[in-house]
């Protein structure tokens, strides 16, 4: 890679930034030959296999396959043959997607040993863009199904926060959270059934996405509720996240669930700000939200209001939304794990409270 001195206005990317610089920042120098995708793909890989322990981030290192992959995207840059955004981008995936040949283990003990021979819908998605999976990433055991008491309850350890170490990275995708906070990957996919996408996200300082129901395919993810699992993405900025969307998202009749539609991220067609319409629930900033966070989030609202859209103030219905959604993820986890429980397997697992939670679903 060429290296170059800091100066002001410059565009070009110094050593030191690119494991913290956006997609867009890094597909810029992939087609500006200012680095190869092997060099891309090798940085990143070394730092993920070096510091990914240190949080207790990294699951299974695929650095082989992707330095194979890599070199194919140099081929094509060479030849201008330009695929989008995410290509020769390495990142990660949550260990609940499947990776043919490659161990599977949800997180746990008892599935330490599990290999599919196919891969989530998502992982073949991103292979088409030419983005290039360098890892799978820790999370908590079952994606948390039945409850867990700690951090610990994960098949890697608890996933450490890279802001401080003495805090953890937040659940369940715990991995994919750590990971882009440190720099190992540019982005990463995570799960959410009830907060696994965002929790990390906020714990961890990056940007999440949790796309609606269906909108992405589950096909070789883990379930854990059916009519609650969401596929999405951790990245450094929303823009990021929309390009990572933009290739996942769509039909897939191998997921029942799916919704049938895709997304289109064209940030050359951006909407002027007035011509948006945002709606907002004032109480989330001012009363629901934790004290001392407050001033921060009515300071990016009023940030948000500065920019001139139409501003409009929603309010949900007054539901008991907690226990509906426990309900709803017990009987479903109940029905999924069913075997697992029943075969005593289920003992197996590095957390007594989750245990104890899925016994008695």
């Amino acid at each position: 890679m060429h290296k170059t001195k800091s100066t002001p206005g410059k565009t070009r990317l110094d050593e030191a930034e690119i494991p913290f610089a956006t997609i867009s920042q890094l597909n810029a120098a992939l087609r500006n030959r200012e680095i190869s995708s092997v060099e891309l793909t090798k940085l990143f890989a070394k730092r993920l296999e070096t510091l990914g322990p240190q949080y207790n981030a990294l699951a299974c290192l695929l650095a082989k396959d992707a330095h194979k992959a890599a070199k194919d995207v140099d081929d094509d840059l060479k030849r201008e043959r330009f695929r989008g955004p995410l290509q020769g981008i390495p990142y990660g995936a949550k260990d609940l997607l499947a990776v043919a040949k490659y161990p599977t283990t949800w997180g746990a003990k008892p599935f330490a040993d599990q290999v599919f021979d196919y891969n989530a819908t998502v992982i073949d998605r991103l292979a088409h863009a030419q983005a290039l999976l360098i890892g799978k990433l820790s999370m908590i055991e079952l994606a948390g199904g039945g409850g867990y008491s700690s951090g610990s309850a994960s098949l890697q350890g608890p996933c450490l926060n890279p802001w401080n170490k003495l805090y953890w990275a937040g659940g369940s995708s715990s991995g994919p959270g750590a990971a882009v906070a440190a720099g190992l990957t540019p982005f990463a996919l995570g799960s959410e059934t009830s907060g696994s996408i965002m929790t990390p996200s906020c714990f961890c300082g990056v940007t999440g996405l949790r796309p609606t129901y269906g909108l992405v395919s589950r096909h070789g993810a883990m379930a854990l509720s059916w009519t609650l699992d969401k596929i999405g993405v951790l990245a450094r900025c929303a823009e990021d996240c929309g390009f990572v969307l933009h290739t996942i998202a769509g039909a897939d009749y191998a997921d029942p669930g799916s919704a049938h539609k895709s997304f289109y991220y064209t940030p050359k067609y951006y909407q002027a700000f007035r011509d948006l319409k945002i709606g907002y629930n004032e109480i989330d900033f001012s009363e629901w939200t934790d004290e001392p966070l407050r001033p921060v989030l009515q300071n990016a609202l009023g940030i948000v209001k500065s920019f001139g859209s139409q501003m409009v103030q929603a309010r949900l219905p007054d539901f008991p939304y907690g226990p509906i959604i426990g309900v709803i993820i017990d009987s479903e986890a109940a029905s999924i794990f069913e075997h697992f429980i029943r075969s005593g397997t289920v003992d197996q697992l590095a957390d007594q409270s989750q245990i104890d939670g899925l016994k008695l679903l």
